[in-house]
């Protein structure tokens, strides 16, 4: 490579990956660096609130984001965030040179497959567990919507206030509260709710892929499908290579929710999308030619994919209109994430989440479990359970097995997890209702319960699911 044309990259990087980026309290990013490259008509553009949220959504809107909300407690502003640097601005499809490209992919190897440092020493700094041993936020807590009192009695036992962010198409404030010096975050929650027992506090908690199994993948078969130009659908993961040529044509709109930088790829993420949305000469996902919305709660952070992260993305579908979301990610309850949830499917919004692959007998994982969300379950190619997959309060399964989606930093895999069957039946979900209605998003699972196929001996009801479209390997014909 000659010196000028080395020199012409690191370059690029400077402007596109803003040094220094701190954890955002409502910031994004995810869209190409000015003058980089285009977006297909209507992605990404502000016209009719499509690819851009609407005002106020995306960072906290007038009197949240510099401080608290008069009378909300006294306790002081949270630190200013450092500013947006406008190559990070725009909202979506990312578009970079060829060159960086390939380098972001090869970055996101070095990663976990949501994108967090493998660095054992920097997830230390940033993690701890709860009492149970849930990966938590070090030093953070949540408040949900909490009262003027509520706070104050935070102040009172030093707490300060970190971020706070009004969930306008939910009806929320999440408010995330700095723990004391000295204690930790299971002291300190003990001792806020035993001070305030009417507060909704909870932990910051993190939420993981749920499936991360891969080996190469034979020669893709692609199955028959209809075009589906005229859905569009979301989803909540990690980020995505939208240079990977199963996505290259796709209509995909990315923010960041977890960090300001341009949201960067990564394995899971890439995966779930090209099994949403993906084609190419030899790989079709389940809805070829509709338009993706996708969130990304870990944007390269160690401390990514928190509840507060997961509640500002589902904020965003609502804001957008987003009638089925997917989200294959797995953890504890949440006061936070419940709130949040149980909002966005009230709204008549769909999620469909993955259970989880700590076995049959393990215990619900949320927010699969929560009332309202479509829990989804794996099976193999012949219909027999996938061993490690959660079954409890799942009410549909699918292909989660050997399943064939895109690998970085170029071609397919074999993966295997609930978090490969749950996009099948958010692409089933997404033909059957286009627009938030409660009525008929209840309508929608009866309906697709009456043309899959009941599983016997699954105790409760529970409906195997056949994809949208999808692909297999040529050694599972």
């Amino acid at each position: 490579m000659s010196p000028s044309k080395l020199l012409a990259i690191v370059a690029v990087l400077a402007l596109t990956i803003p040094s220094g980026a701190a954890r955002a309290g409502g910031g994004f990013a995810g869209g190409p660096p000015m003058g980089m490259g285009g977006l297909p008509p209507g992605i990404g553009g502000p016209a009719m609130g499509i690819g851009g949220p609407p005002a106020g959504i995306g960072g906290p809107p007038p009197g949240i984001a510099n401080g608290p909300p008069a009378g909300i407690g006294g306790l002081g502003p949270p630190p200013a965030p450092p500013g947006l640097s406008s190559t990070a601005k725009a909202v979506g499809r990312i578009v970079s040179p060829p060159g960086i490209a390939i380098s972001a992919a090869a970055r996101a190897l070095q990663r976990d497959p949501v994108g967090r440092p493998s660095d054992a020493a920097v997830l230390a700094r940033a993690l701890a567990h709860d009492e149970r041993g849930n990966e938590i936020v070090r030093g953070e807590l949540v408040a949900v919507s909490p009262s003027a009192a509520d706070l104050a009695a935070a102040r009172r036992l030093h707490f300060t206030v970190l971020r706070q962010e009004r969930l306008a198409s939910l009806g929320l404030l999440s408010v995330t509260l700095r723990v004391p010096d000295g204690m930790t975050a299971i002291a300190a929650l003990a001792a806020l709710q035993r001070a305030d027992r009417a507060g909704n506090f909870d932990y910051a908690h993190v939420y993981n892929p749920a499936g991360e199994a891969r080996r190469p993948a034979a020669a893709g078969v692609p199955q028959a499908f209809a075009n589906a130009g005229d859905v569009t659908i979301g989803m909540i993961d990690g980020g995505i290579d939208t240079h990977h040529r199963a996505l290259q044509r796709a209509g995909i709109v990315v923010r960041n929710f977890a960090d300001r930088a341009v949201s960067p790829a990564t394995l899971h993420g890439t995966a779930i999308a090209s099994l949403l949305v993906g084609q190419d000469s030899e790989f079709c996902g389940n809805l070829p030619g509709a338009r993706l919305y996708a969130a990304d709660v870990y944007g390269g952070t160690a401390d990514g994919g928190s509840a507060e992260d997961i509640a500002r993305a589902l904020d965003w579908m609502a804001a957008n209109g987003l009638a089925v979301t997917n989200i294959s990610l797995a953890g504890p309850p949440n006061a936070l994430l419940a709130a949040a949830v149980r909002a966005f499917v009230a709204g008549g919004h769909v999620l469909v989440a993955a259970a989880g692959n700590d076995g049959p007998a393990g215990p619900p994982n949320y927010p699969a479990a929560y009332p309202g969300v479509v829990s989804v379950t794996s099976v193999d190619a012949h219909g027999h359970f996938q061993l490690d997959a959660n079954r409890a309060r799942a009410r549909f399964a699918a292909l989660g097995v050997d399943v064939r989606a895109a690998n970085l930093p170029d071609g397919y895999a074999d993966y295997t997890g609930t978090s490969y069957a749950s996009p099948v039946v958010a692409a089933r979900f997404a033909l059957l209702l286009r627009k938030p209605d409660l009525r008929q998003a209840r309508t929608a699972q009866d309906r697709l319960a009456r043309v899959s196929s009941p599983i016997a001996g699954a105790g409760a009801p529970l409906y195997l699911v056949s994809g949208a479209g999808g692909t297999t390997s040529a050694a599972a014909h």
